[in-house]
């Protein structure tokens, strides 16, 4: 007979995280490093949330010689990297830098429950939102895996740009992208520790061929997508973008669940690269869109997409925010258009469909996109939204609030 493997249960997150993250706090773990040991708490919908990921404990273990006088953690996460050299080097300034704004959050949040005077947590895209200028003594970066060859390129090349004389830049790389990292022939690069599954490589300052503003180093392909009847979005897709091949269809069943008579407005949230907010200002030219995304790289390829399409303008607003709320006031949209996260947990999907329900106008519905998991599972401890499944297509479902007119 075989045994089913059961995860255990993971530590819970300490009150200071509830309160700074929502319902998005998970858990807490501890990142142990030469000379520290830092209790972190820990979002859901984040790299590395049930354990330290062991690149990030291999390059903490070989880190450069000397005391920097400054730092840069790229791709920070909630911290497990930057927090504990942070900590080891209290004298040093210290920039935690990701392009999610949930990370950036649970960044700053641990920074503050540590003590840690020295940190500054912030959004940014790559290199690109940095102060003009900028330069450190170490550049640190745990290089995404899916990021794509220029990607990763950019962020070894344009990264050693930011040293200061006699700085370095280490970076750890699974084993898979070895062949993408020697592709990018950056004169000095070498390895500098090898792990079981990565790769840590020092990269001393140097030029880069790279723009630090450059976003085209992260495009994929183009997908199409039919927003209306014979009307075809050509839209170009970011390297780590998640997205499951039918998610196309799944995007079209909600559309066909929208109302043909135009919003005043309309509320995209967790818009990803585009699809649904150009679909809108492709239906409902005349009402004015608002955007709602947590991840940089996504709004970045949004407006991107947006100008390329021509529907950009004023009647197009990208909100970078980590909740629907964020994006808009209480009775502010007549139409809400959404999807929901699995990775993001129950907690999240209850909380965006009740801020989806507040946000109507009356007179106003929203139209949120689940799996059929989430709706058998998910929905009957969200009843208080007055959320319901109002059709399923291919194991999706479309979720619909109404808020009566005259409430």
């Amino acid at each position: 007979m075989r045994r089913t493997r059961q995860r255990s249960a993971l530590p819970k997150p300490s009150a200071g995280a509830v309160e700074a993250l929502g319902p998005y706090a998970r858990t807490r773990l501890t990142v142990r490093a030469p000379g520290v040991a830092l209790p972190l708490d820990v979002p859901a919908d984040v790299f590395a949330t049930r354990a330290i990921d062991e690149g990030t404990l291999l390059l903490l273990r070989n880190l450069p010689t000397g005391r920097p006088g400054s730092l840069l953690d790229l791709g920070c996460g909630y911290g497990a990297l930057g927090l504990p050299v942070a900590a080891r080097f209290p004298e040093a300034r210290a920039v935690l830098v990701d392009r999610d704004l949930l990370a950036v959050r649970a960044a700053a949040h641990n920074a503050r429950a540590l003590g840690l005077a020295n940190v500054e947590a912030r959004p940014g895209l790559g290199y690109r939102d940095l102060p003009e200028g900028a330069r450190f003594d170490l550049v640190l970066c745990n290089v995404p895996a899916r990021i794509g060859p220029r990607g990763v390129a950019y962020l070894l090349e344009a990264g050693r740009s930011l040293l200061t004389p006699g700085g370095g830049l280490r970076a750890v790389v699974i084993r898979d992208l070895r062949d993408q990292v020697e592709a990018a022939q950056i004169e000095g690069a070498r390895v500098a520790a090898s792990g079981r599954n990565h790769l840590v490589y020092s990269v001393p300052p140097g030029p880069s061929r790279f723009s630090l503003q450059d976003e085209s180093v992260y495009a994929r392909d183009e997908t199409r997508f039919e927003a209306a009847p014979e009307r075809v979005l050509v839209l170009s897709r970011p390297h780590d973008a998640s997205e499951d091949p039918a998610h196309g269809k799944a995007l079209a069943a909600l559309l066909d669940a929208a109302p043909r008579t135009g919003p005043r407005t309309v509320l995209s949230f967790r818009c990803g690269y585009g699809a649904l907010p150009l679909a809108a200002r492709v239906r409902w030219p005349q009402a004015q869109v608002v955007a709602q995304e947590r991840d940089l790289l996504d709004t970045a390829f949004l407006r991107r997409n947006a100008a390329a399409l021509g529907l950009g303008g004023d009647r197009l607003r990208v909100i970078e925010a980590l909740f629907p709320s964020e994006a808009l006031p209480e009775g502010g949209a007549g139409l809400v258009l959404g999807e929901a996260s699995s990775a993001a947990g129950q907690a999240v999907f209850a909380r965006e469909l009740l801020e989806a329900r507040r946000l109507l106008a009356p007179g106003g519905e929203a139209l949120v996109l689940a799996s059929e998991k989430q709706a058998r599972e998910w929905l009957p401890a969200a009843a208080s939204s007055g959320a319901s499944v109002l059709l399923r297509r291919e194991g999706a479902c479309v979720l619909r609030i109404a808020r009566p007119k005259g409430a």
